[in-house]
């Protein structure tokens, strides 16, 4: 045994020794020891040199122990008091002051006789190490050299604090804020090692928790772990290491006590027992308990390999994920699965009993992907799976669900942030990326797009689909159904929200190109679906620019390309939907060609086959959207003829109650609230008509603040311009009802919102030229007009 190994390991005993009793100690270290008797010799040698109480020496919360002479200075600093003291020395509380600076530290000691001269040289050459150690969890390393009299020491950062487990418990801290406190001690750990540096004695009482609920970790082991010292150069040193002077029975792992090097690994032990001791009377679930059992385990190839392991184990336990601590079954799998997702599933399995086993399916495939996941393409195979099944086929089926649009959007992006994450790693396909495009397109209905419920975050569907857009693009065969389809969404946002119809036309212009490029033998469903959509998203925009001779040829367009459509889909609810749409749209024609009774007739039609398609997929949403967007149109239709008083009403009532269904489970959409404020500002004008002018009044208020509501979340001059009209119909309304004060207040409010409309150049349609009107009767309130004075405007 060479005289290097001899003193690691009489070192490593001698200090684990000064924690019994003095009678014990000798007794102890010849059993410890057994037939090795240099090794005893050596231990006992130590003893006889100092009978010192402890060895540890800490940065700031040592322990007190017998009194010695305190030095008036070390260094450049004045001693203010001893922190505490031990068997190699004593920590002070040093003072370094001068006209404009004051600064504390901690003082490490190392006292004479301790130390030979070669260990003393490696302790003061082995100083760079701690200096390196800059983090914010780390009490930093200040200074260090010798005293006059040859007595080695290091100036350290003074932590005024208390240890990790007694902070915690002063606290009241439950497991969540325990982990996160004990995490920032994990990170700190993982930089050492980065470093090549272990600590060697991470105990509760090296982890002190300052005033501002930071954790530092103090009193560093000063030596670079046994692998950074391997090699000719480390075998050939005459110095000998220090590393078994720094440990703590209880924390310490196993094999230091047999005097082995530590390692990275030791350093895992000893934050599993500090993680143990920190929980332990805060009842650990089981993953908690398994990844102390990882961490401590007497073998260390059975611990984490790392700290970066241990923390990665944390986080899945933090997020509700797998710990791999565990080796959980398939039941452990779903059941975590499940309460991560719990809304989805649940929503899934209230809807149909399809979609519950189609999860089913997922989370069996899921159970897969993480039992080997050691195999790494078919963990990508079945990941991919999963979050394609998710975007695709279990969100078209929560699709029909009402009040599902948040458990959509959560479901789609945590299912694209899968997709992006395999579509950018080496190697991925075409295929891959479009399904990845295919995600941002499906979550971005969800947040946004105007033809359908949704979350109302109108710039992040833009963003998801301009993302989309961009994917297929670089494809080098890129899908034009898919590119077709975002185009269209993206065509809906333009024209609806930014009131930019040109630039909504050009991109459904480009959609129709890229469709029709696609060979006849080639247009399969989804093509179909694509064209129908793009066909949709044209004859909205028609309502938009009144293009009264392309709406009857688009709606005949839209009903004869079902014909056209695989047989199997020809008799499919959504063929009944297209044909509901034709005639929605022909009766939207008829409207503004001041037909109502033609109206009326497509409009009762085309209710009746949407009505159809409802008795299909009962409850789903998007057709009770359209449902209601048919009613209101059927009531504006129905006005125009006094014949037809009792359709209008009938179709109001039903187009509210429509409404406050949909507002009850999706309140966050604004296109739904201010759909909701157009019903509800006809409801106030029919109550107007009928003479009942205080409920009118009062209904508008309400239209008026719903639309200031829906502005103020999300401003656009669409929106702008219907709070300008819904301004004017109060105003009209109390005119009506000769409440002259009422209504040039609100004309004001009229002009003021239009002014700033007009400087913008975003004035819309009737809103535009609104002027000459709200400036002529603001005139005649000006000079005490009375109410009969005002114009009603049209």
């Amino acid at each position: 045994m060479t005289d290097r190994s001899l003193d690691q390991r009489a070192l490593a005993l001698f200090e684990a020794a000064l924690d019994l009793p003095a009678a014990a100690r000798e007794a102890w270290v010849m059993q410890q020891a057994g037939a090795d008797k240099a090794l005893a010799d050596r231990v006992l040698s130590l003893f006889a040199a100092d009978r010192a109480a402890s060895v540890a020496v800490h940065t700031g919360g040592a322990q007190a122990s017998v009194d010695a002479p305190l030095p008036e200075r070390i260094g450049a600093y004045r001693i203010v008091r001893r922190i505490g003291q031990g068997g190699m020395g004593a920590v002070y509380l040093g003072e370094r002051a001068s006209d404009d600076f004051r600064h504390q530290a901690a003082i490490k000691l190392v006292k004479p006789g301790v130390l030979s001269d070669a260990l003393i040289q490696r302790f003061l050459a082995e100083r760079q190490t701690l200096a390196d150690l800059v983090h914010p969890n780390i009490a930093r390393f200040h200074d260090g050299g010798a005293t006059e009299r040859g007595e080695p020491y290091i100036v350290m950062e003074y932590v005024d604090g208390r240890p990790i487990t007694d902070w915690a418990a002063d606290n009241s801290l439950g497991i969540p804020a325990r982990l996160a406190l004990f995490r920032q001690v994990c990170d700190a750990v993982r930089f050492a090692h980065q470093n090549l540096i272990v600590h060697r004695d991470i105990t509760p009482s090296n982890v002190l928790v300052a005033a501002d609920g930071a954790p530092r970790l103090i009193d560093f082991g000063i030596a670079k772990p046994p692998e950074a010292e391997g090699g000719d150069g480390a075998a050939s040193s005459p110095y000998p290491s220090l590393a078994g002077l720094s440990l703590t029975p209880g924390f310490a792992a196993p094999e230091r006590m047999a005097g082995v090097g530590a390692t990275t690994l030791s350093d895992v032990f000893s934050l599993g027992r500090l993680l143990d001791v920190l929980v332990e009377d805060h009842a650990p679930d089981a993953d908690l308990k398994a990844i102390i059992a990882t961490a401590t385990a007497l073998d260390p190839a059975d611990r984490y390999a790392s700290v970066d392991a241990l923390m990665d184990d944390l986080d899945r336990h933090a997020t509700g994920r797998t710990v791999t601590a565990r080796n959980g079954g398939r039941g452990y799998a779903i059941g975590k699965f499940v309460r991560r997702y719990r809304w989805p599933v649940t929503a899934a399995a209230v809807a149909l009993a399809l979609i519950l086993a189609a999860l089913i399916v997922a989370l069996v495939s899921y159970c897969r992907a993480e039992r080997a996941r050691v195999a790494e393409e078919q963990r990508f195979e079945e990941v991919r799976a999963l979050a394609g099944y998710m975007i695709f086929d279990l969100n078209s089926q929560l699709e029909r669900i009402a009040g599902s649009t948040k458990a959509r959007a959560d479901l789609a992006e945590q299912a694209g942030r899968y997709l992006s994450a395999l579509a950018a790693s080496p190697g991925a396909d075409d295929a891959l990326k479009l399904e990845a495009a295919r995600g941002f397109i499906a979550l971005a209905r969800a947040q946004g797009v105007p033809d359908r419920p949704h979350l109302g975050q109108i710039e992040s569907a833009r963003a998801n689909l301009e993302r989309a857009i961009g994917m297929i693009r670089d494809l080098r065969e890129p899908s034009a159904p898919d590119l077709a389809e975002a185009q269209a969404s993206l065509a809906m946002i333009l024209g609806h929200i930014d009131s930019k119809t040109d630039a909504a036309a050009a991109r459904l212009v480009e959609a129709h190109a890229v469709l029709a490029a696609v060979p006849s033998a080639a247009r399969d469903r989804r093509w179909h679906m694509a064209r129908r959509n793009v066909r949709k998203a044209e004859l909205d925009m028609t309502t938009l620019t009144a293009s009264l001779d392309d709406m009857p040829r688009l709606s005949d367009l839209l009903e004869a390309e079902i014909a056209e459509w695989p047989a199997a889909m020809r008799d499919s609810s959504d063929a009944s939907l297209d044909r509901a749409y034709a005639r929605y749209y022909r009766g939207i024609h008829h409207y503004f060609l001041d037909q109502p009774d033609d109206a009326v007739a497509d409009l009762l039609e085309a209710e009746r086959l949407f009505r159809e398609a409802e008795r299909a997929n009962p409850g789903d949403p998007n057709i009770l959207y359209a449902l209601a967007w048919n009613a209101n149109v059927g009531y504006s239709s129905a006005t125009q003829s006094p014949a037809l008083a009792g359709q209008a009403r009938r179709f109001l009532d039903q187009a509210s109650s429509i409404l406050d269904r949909l507002l009850q489970i999706e309140s966050n959409d604004d296109g739904l609230r201010a759909f909701a404020a157009k019903v509800q500002q006809a409801r106030s004008q029919a109550l107007s008509a009928d003479g009942r002018h205080s409920e009118a009044i009062a209904l508008q208020r309400g239209v008026i603040a719903m639309h200031q509501d829906v502005l103020r979340r999300n401003p656009t001059p669409a929106r702008s311009n219907r709070l300008v009209l819904a301004h004017v119909t109060m105003a009209n309304i109390a005119r009506a009802a000769g409440d002259r004060d009422t209504a040039c207040a609100e004309y004001r409010s009229a002009r003021e919102k239009l002014t700033v409309l007009d400087q913008r150049n975003e004035a819309l349609g009737s809103v535009g030229r609104y002027g000459a009107g709200l400036d002529a009767n603001l005139a005649a309130c000006s000079w005490g007009g009375a109410a009969n004075d005002l114009v009603i405007l049209e």
